[in-house]
């Protein structure tokens, strides 16, 4: 059970993968981001809904928590229709996935000051090397 993890990050890369591509196949029939976004938020909220009643999930949370979940939707729905603007005008729905998965380095480095996370000369090697990447494919 210690690599769940990396079963589940690996089928959020796939599923990911899958919906960055109908993201620009959608946008190219002339539907606007914010339009899809709406209507991805909508289905999820059914999605969501069903997972939490079937899996008999508690949907109890503390005030400081909700504020916490109200902060991350706002920078979701940021997130989510800026990268799918991206997706929308980009020649190649690769390029912004490219730049939007340089995540790891802001979230790597920001989790040994939030969370006391490691940051070995390793790991810290391996942000670079992503980075280098991410430039490599975006040129």
């Amino acid at each position: 059970m210690k690599m769940e993890w990396l079963i589940y990050a690996l089928l959020g890369m796939l599923f990911f993968s899958g919906m960055i591509l109908l993201f620009k196949k959608i946008t190219l029939s002339g539907v606007t981001p914010a339009t899809l976004m709406l209507f991805v938020a909508i289905f999820l909220t059914v999605f969501y809904t069903l997972h939490v009643v079937l899996t008999r999930s508690a949907a109890k949370v503390n005030g400081s928590v909700l504020v916490l979940i109200i902060i991350a939707a706002f920078l979701s729905y940021l997130a989510n229709l800026f990268y799918t603007k991206s997706i929308a005008v980009a020649p190649n729905a690769g390029y912004p996935a490219t730049i939007i998965s340089l995540q790891l380095a802001v979230i790597t480095i920001a989790s040994v000051f939030l969370f006391g996370s490691e940051l070995s000369l390793l790991k810290g090697t391996g942000i670079i090397l992503a980075i280098v990447a991410g430039i490599l494919l975006v040129i």
